[in-house]
């Protein structure tokens, strides 16, 4: 099914039958590229692709078999039988040589949609929450003595560990509504975690971003599951939609919400420490505690709860399992603590995750919080500008701000970052030099109880080892006088 794919994707669908035994994937270091990469080598078809720089992600793609290469090249794709492609690389090499040879360009989705054919597929969607949504999911099934098969857009404890060839039957994967490919996908289960609109280069508006989840949603296999926040309006609609279409769909909520079948009770933050009592369909109650001070991923373990539910596991076997989860790479994820100071890494851009991950990080804080922001995308930037400056001045007392990261070049200088400054109060800086230049001033005026947190996509995710170099450094120097 095809539906808005071909007018409104970042380039034309191919929805002919493909191939997938020779597959090349451009951009196969990317977080959306190297799991189903990784799944098609251990099914043992014959995978290459080429990214543009070397990463300990390419290193895990070779020992897995994976035949990659640095740099692109149109001569590359020569004997594949499909090319797998994204927005981001849309005008590849690899790409025009491949369209040009009559050889199928294809989503991530579309291969996605491949690997479901013989398994059931739990797909989790939503604007935020996807990648801590799925890796619980997976983690309870794993716990429990099941092994599934998953695809998660993000690393767990090393590069390439968000991707695994499982004996069982069952596929639990993200299903990305980026570029609106999540309409290849039939799930037996469908997930929607929130509904805004987080990518204004691909929707239009608002009501634009809940058709593409009522799309979505709406190819559920039939008797299947649709799980949904009960705490987000664009998820509660997308679910009454679809509901009166599909009335043969088993609609379970969670959230804090009243109406919710998996309800959030009685929720605290302590410390490294999160907990709730969970409400289950059967009225049985179960407390639940996780390692993180961010109290958005009780919501993401709700949702992963009611899947497990979904699923006919046991509510208590489920709760004591996700009490073992460890969390995700980028996912508030802590990096350190060194000179009293405190480290994290986030993934956030949008004002939303931005608001909710700096909110966990005050928590934490006996003193104040720093952040080195680097902003996503100049759609994002022109979309979000304001608002992102606005957050960022509510929630943390100094802010790093570097230069845009064009997550999807279109031969355009990069937006200036003039938005988000406009809302900042005093003690911010705008930077446009690297890590080092950025840990100097952290390490100068970071102190014991300080919070730093390193947010957003590009390279900023490198900056918190330098920091922390800088801060142990200052220590050893503090010791030693």
């Amino acid at each position: 099914m095809t539906d808005t794919i071909p007018s409104a994707a970042a380039f034309e669908a191919y929805t002919g039958p493909f191939d997938v035994s020779r597959p090349y994937f451009v951009g196969v270091g990317g977080a959306a590229m190297s799991g189903p990469a990784l799944l098609l080598a251990e099914l043992g078809q014959q995978v290459s692709g080429s990214d543009v720089r070397d990463s300990a992600v390419l290193a895990a793609l070779r020992a897995a078999g994976v035949r990659v290469r640095v740099g692109h090249d149109a001569a590359h794709v020569e004997g594949a039988s499909c090319v797998v492609s994204a927005t981001l690389t849309r005008n590849a090499p690899e790409v025009r040589a491949a369209r040009a040879a009559g050889i199928p360009v294809v989503y991530g989705a579309q291969v996605l949609d491949k690997l479901s054919a013989t398994r059931q597929l739990v797909a989790v969607s939503g604007s935020h929450g996807k990648s801590t949504t799925t890796a619980m999911l997976a983690h309870i099934l794993r716990a429990l003595g099941q092994d599934p098969s998953y695809l998660i857009g993000a690393d767990l404890t090393r590069p390439g560990s968000g991707a695994h060839l499982g004996r069982s039957k069952l596929l639990v994967a993200e299903a990305d509504e980026s570029d609106r490919s999540f309409h290849f996908l039939t799930p037996s289960i469908a997930v929607v975690t929130n509904v805004t609109n987080a990518h204004p280069e691909t929707f239009a508006n608002h009501a634009d971003v809940l058709r593409a989840y009522v799309a979505f949603g709406s190819r559920t296999a039939p008797g299947g599951f649709l799980i949904v926040n009960a705490d987000c309006v664009g998820a509660t609609v997308t679910a009454q939609v679809i509901a009166d279409e599909r009335p043969d769909l088993t609609v379970l909520r969670y959230g804090r919400d009243r109406t919710a079948d998996v309800r959030l009770l009685d929720l605290r933050a302590e410390g490294w420490s999160a907990s709730a009592t969970l409400r289950m369909p059967d009225g049985t109650d179960v407390r639940l505690t996780l390692p993180t001070p961010a109290t958005h991923h009780l919501e993401d373990a709700a949702a992963a709860a009611a899947c497990a539910v979904a699923l006919g596991l046991e509510p208590a076997d489920v709760a004591a399992a996700m009490c073992s989860f460890g969390g995700v790479r980028r996912r508030f994820e802590h990096i350190d603590t060194r000179a009293g100071v405190t480290v994290i890494d986030s993934y956030a851009s949008h004002p939303n995750e931005i608001t909710a991950d700096l909110e966990a990080a005050r928590t934490l804080a006996r003193g104040r919080v720093f952040v080195v922001f680097q902003p996503s995308g100049n759609a994002g930037v022109l979309a979000f500008g304001q608002r992102i400056g606005q957050v960022l001045a509510d929630n943390a007392d100094h802010v790093l701000l570097l230069d845009v990261h064009d997550t999807v070049p279109d031969g355009r200088p990069p937006t200036d970052v003039t938005a988000i400054m406009d809302r900042l109060r005093d003690g911010a800086y705008c930077l446009s030099l690297g890590p080092d230049h950025a840990s100097r001033v952290i390490a100068r005026m970071a102190g014991r109880g300080d919070v730093v947190v390193t947010m957003g996509t590009g390279d900023v995710t490198r900056y918190g080892a330098v920091i922390l170099d800088r801060l142990g450094c200052r220590s050893e120097i503090t010791l030693s006088a």
